[in-house]
């Protein structure tokens, strides 16, 4: 562990972080399931309903859809790896700053942290459309031929997450060969 110049400022942002980060992975696992159980228990009281879905992600906009149980689950199934690399992502960064606020600011562990953190911004890049594809696919699926729908979202998003989760996972593994140099270091001294 090295000294920091500005160690209070880092704890006190980090710990502010730590709880910013509590709530966002204690909020989005909450509404996720929220979501599915409640569209879940609507198919059931309501099997016939169908709705104007606002699916303009999916390049579906406007469109009439018959929710199914089945076209719930598939797309709860398909959703659900995106919404869990974000939880992992966020749950990496939450423990990223509570070693900040713990005093632990240059360490493998928090390089590890980071690069983990990283690697969930990049693969959000790449499962957003990915995921949108498959959704559109699995909520169409049952449709007659003619009226099945693979719909592919671009966002600048994506490309913003993409050069952002690059970046860091690169600082991440510098950061890792850092700590690496200076465990050798501290070896022969």
């Amino acid at each position: 562990m090295t000294a920091f110049a500005h160690s209070d400022r880092l704890r006190r942002f980090s710990t502010t972080m730590v709880i910013v980060t509590s709530i966002g992975v204690a909020l989005i696992a909450a509404l996720m399931v929220t979501v599915f159980v409640g569209s879940v228990i609507l198919t059931f009281f309501m099997p016939d309903w169908t709705f104007d879905l606002p699916l303009a992600r999916l390049g579906m906009a406007g469109g009439d859809l018959a929710l199914t149980p089945g076209r719930i689950a598939a797309a709860a199934a398909i959703i659900a790896v995106p919404v869990g690399v974000l939880l992992f992502g966020l749950w990496q960064a939450r423990a990223l700053f509570a070693d900040f606020a713990g005093g632990r600011v240059f360490t493998l562990a928090g390089a590890r942290r980071l690069r983990d953190f990283a690697a969930c911004v990049l693969a959000q890049a790449i499962l957003g459309p990915l995921s949108s594809a498959a959704v559109s696919v699995a909520l169409t699926y049952g449709n007659p031929p003619g009226n099945r729908q693979l719909a592919i979202s671009l966002s600048l998003d994506n490309y913003v997450a993409l050069v952002v989760g690059a970046v860091l996972l690169a600082v991440a593994w510098v950061m890792v060969e850092a700590t690496r140099i200076a465990d050798e270091h501290a070896a022969i001294v």
